[in-house]
């Protein structure tokens, strides 16, 4: 009798083991490329909602990212990794940064993946104490 329960935790064992790794591999396949349209408000109670696109491309073992702010009319690019359903992004301008200084890359985004595809992140600024909510969603 132990031997059978054994064999039958065993397999379950193995099961779960399988369906979880095949989990991990599945969430690790997601492609984030497309293009989104984005919302987003910083956290200070003066900070104003702002809209846009942003365009996400894979490029090698990470994403290319450009983000056009309508309300700024201001284009920021970076680089993204995603892992299962985070993608993480620094973007910024290569010039001029929003607050006074020079960047490569002037803020860190983290995204969570919902079921619905749909991008909810929090964001940092590199040099301040910025930081805010933006939503992406897909549109093609």
């Amino acid at each position: 009798m132990r031997s059978g329960i054994r064999r039958f935790a065993f397999a379950v064992l193995c099961s779960t083991v399988f369906t979880c790794a095949m989990t991990a591999q599945a969430a690790d396949d997601i492609d984030y490329t497309g293009e989104y349209t984005m919302q987003g408000k910083g956290f200070g109670a003066n900070d104003s909602a702002y809209s846009g696109t942003c365009s996400l491309q894979r490029e090698n073992q990470g994403y290319r990212v450009s983000c056009f702010n309508r309300d700024t009319r201001h284009t920021y690019v970076g680089k993204g990794l995603a892992r299962g359903d985070t993608l993480a992004v620094f973007i910024g301008d290569v010039l001029q940064g929003d607050h006074n200084d020079i960047y490569a890359g002037e803020y860190l985004v983290l995204y969570q993946r919902k079921p619905d595809g749909t991008l909810t992140g929090t964001w940092l600024h590199t040099k301040s104490q910025f930081a805010g909510r933006e939503t992406l969603v897909r549109t093609k």
